[in-house]
């Protein structure tokens, strides 16, 4: 039986998701998938993909963020509606 990190693996290497979508898809807390998604960032340190979150208002890109998670809201426009970040893992040859 595959482990939670396991499962959590092999979403990430079928597509992008969010946190909350894998959350949605293991039936995990969100705090408990981003808690496995920081173990994960290291030991797929060079596969692992992050394409940052996006402000659904303004556009903006939240390049520079370090953490896993959704930002709570947009420092430019202080909107709370925020897309991503969406993680995925490469393929290895």
């Amino acid at each position: 039986m595959p482990t939670r990190r396991e499962i959590l693996v092999e979403y990430l290497r079928s597509a992008p998701h969010t946190s909350r979508e894998l959350a949605e898809l293991c039936g995990m807390r969100v705090r408990d998938v981003i808690d496995d998604l920081e173990h994960i960032r290291r030991s797929h340190r060079r596969d692992l993909v992050i394409e940052p979150a996006k402000c659904s208002q303004c556009d903006f890109v939240f390049r520079k963020r370090d953490k896993l998670g959704t930002p709570s809201r947009c420092p430019t426009c202080r909107n709370e509606r925020i897309r991503g970040p969406w993680l995925h893992l490469r393929q290895r040859p």
